[in-house]
């Protein structure tokens, strides 16, 4: 009685694996699908720029049924995209090319054995923004705001950013002009709690470092985890000493003018969720020197400007105070 369930659920699964190879083969050998595969969601800037989109793309396999048996056809096509036909399996299915043209396509629809497969390939139509927009690999977020959203991007879904692309595109000349080691800049609408601007160097997150909470002279029981929609940043303790990042630095100012919980997006939002009193504050910037790491907490124009670079040299408070105002003035 187990001999012949256990032969039942072999065929049984025998049987679904031949469908399957079935449906792969026909299906694609044609050019026809069976199902619908969704183009993943754009992603746009405040404007309805777009930031990220998805480009149609075309992959080849071949289906080899038994390469003794393979004709000038077969070979000819199997050494254009292989190169050689030695050590070829027996029989199975070998990727041709991962990136058709059009043209190719149309030509290699009409050979049988043959296997067109339609994919969509991502492109990040601003590079300077990957740190932020992330990326995607086999058409799934893996990273930024490309894992945060992958479900609703998977869907076909765009996402519209509160980000603005005339403002990115004078930071990144800003940070390019500067050619400083690290650099963050992040500009936060007061009103809204919206991102505008936001670029961090790929190789030295600055905003993330921890601090002792002591070198910011902020009142530590005001100091509580950031949570937003783009992660969770704790305040870490160690050996009794309280760290925190420039996130948390940020979000201090942010609720001090708002009189309240201020949590920013990153999400197109419009919506006024606070009413800014820069008179609380004596001055309209606050500066913060680590050693090489400068950080500094500006307002303008109803706006909160977070940056945070790195020099050369360390306690270069004037070189410091004159990156500042050439920011400043330029934004």
């Amino acid at each position: 009685m187990k001999k012949q369930q256990n032969f039942l659920l072999f065929l049984s699964l025998f049987l679904l694996l031949v469908v399957l190879v079935i449906n792969f083969s026909a299906e694609k050998v044609t050019g026809k699908s069976s199902g619908h595969k969704t183009k993943r969601g754009y992603i746009f800037d405040r404007n309805l720029h777009p930031i990220a989109i998805s480009l149609e793309n075309y992959k080849a396999y071949y289906y080899i049924k038994n390469n003794f048996f393979l004709s000038s056809s077969d070979l000819e096509i199997l050494k254009k995209y292989l190169g050689s036909t030695i050590n070829l399996s027996k029989k199975g299915i070998i990727l041709l090319s991962e990136d058709l043209s059009l043209e190719e396509v149309e030509r290699l629809k009409k050979e049988k054995n043959v296997i067109i497969e339609k994919t969509f390939k991502r492109k990040l139509l601003q590079p300077y923004l990957k740190t932020l927009v992330g990326e995607t690999f086999n058409g799934y977020g893996v990273s930024g705001l490309e894992k945060v959203f992958d479900e609703k991007l998977s869907m076909g879904e765009p996402l519209i950013l509160s980000i603005d692309l005339n403002l990115e595109k004078k930071i990144y000349n800003i940070i390019h002009n500067l050619n400083l080691p690290a650099f963050a800049i992040a500009i936060f609408d007061l009103y809204t709690g919206e991102v505008l601007g936001y670029m961090e160097s790929e190789n030295a997150r600055l905003f993330d470092n921890y601090y002792p909470l002591s070198f910011f002279d902020l009142p530590p029981t005001e100091i509580k985890t950031f949570k937003w929609i783009l992660g969770e940043k704790p305040i870490l303790k160690e050996k009794n000493i309280t760290k925190i990042n420039t996130w948390h630095i940020a979000k201090w100012y942010m609720d001090k003018v708002c009189n309240g919980s201020l949590i920013p997006t990153v999400l197109r939002s419009q919506t006024k969720v606070c009413e800014p009193n820069l008179q609380l504050f004596e001055k309209n910037e606050y500066h913060y020197a680590l050693g090489n790491i400068f950080i500094t907490v500006a307002f303008k124009d109803d706006k909160l400007i977070l940056t945070s670079f790195a020099l050369n040299s360390q306690n270069n408070e004037l070189l410091n105070q004159k990156i500042l105002n050439y920011i400043l003035a330029q934004l």
